[in-house]
């Protein structure tokens, strides 16, 4: 990733060319177009600098190698800022940057919680909510064993949260904890669940 250039604004007045001139007084950068003020940003305004920069470049008050020079910033930073300018207009200085949300892993104590829940009749978009554990996290590790399908009866809009394949039969079972690489104790996820829940109402 490339080291951000932070640009330095003078103290004093300074032409960025014949026309177009900046001077910083406190903490406020103007910009001026002869005697007139045409701009203003708080010198740590960055994006608001990226922006006033690329416009005067776009509608030709300046050019890039004089921006450039008067902030002392690289020329791949103000072509790169020129572009945004050009492809996205003022608004892609300041669009928020969409942050995506990961899924938790299950834990031992999260397996307890969910399992509590579903033996409570709760939907997986209601654990997913309160838990913070996606759907698809809860409906595998249900197919994996991990998990026990609630056995009460459940609404038809709640029955279609659960993408399962029909329940598995004793003989299913026994096929696939002999598959295990570690045996059976690998899979009675279940087992493991309730052997934690009466270890800690015994204390």
């Amino acid at each position: 990733m490339p080291q951000v250039q932070l640009p330095i604004f003078p103290s004093g007045v300074k032409y960025i060319n014949a026309n177009i001139g900046v001077k910083t007084q406190e903490d406020i950068v103007y910009y001026f177009n002869g005697s007139m003020p045409i701009y203003k940003h708080h010198k740590g305004d960055y994006k608001s600098f990226r922006f006033i920069t690329s416009q005067m470049i776009e509608l030709g008050n300046a050019r890039q190698v004089e921006v450039k020079a008067a902030f002392e910033v690289s020329i791949e930073s103000v072509k790169r800022w020129t572009k945004v300018y050009r492809e996205k207009g003022p608004g892609g200085f300041f669009e928020k940057k969409k942050r995506t949300r990961k899924g938790r892993v299950l834990s031992d104590q999260m397996i307890i919680e969910a399992q509590s829940m579903l033996n409570a009749l709760k939907t997986p978009k209601q654990i997913e909510e309160e838990l913070g554990v996606k759907r698809d996290t809860l409906n595998k590790a249900i197919r994996d064993g991990r998990l026990l399908r609630p056995e009460g009866k459940l609404t038809e809009s709640a029955e279609e949260q659960f993408c399962l394949p029909e329940a598995s039969t004793k003989s299913s079972r026994s096929i696939v904890d002999s598959e295990a690489p570690m045996g059976v104790a690998t899979t009675n996820t279940v087992g493991r669940i309730a052997a934690a829940i009466k270890k800690s109402s015994h204390p």
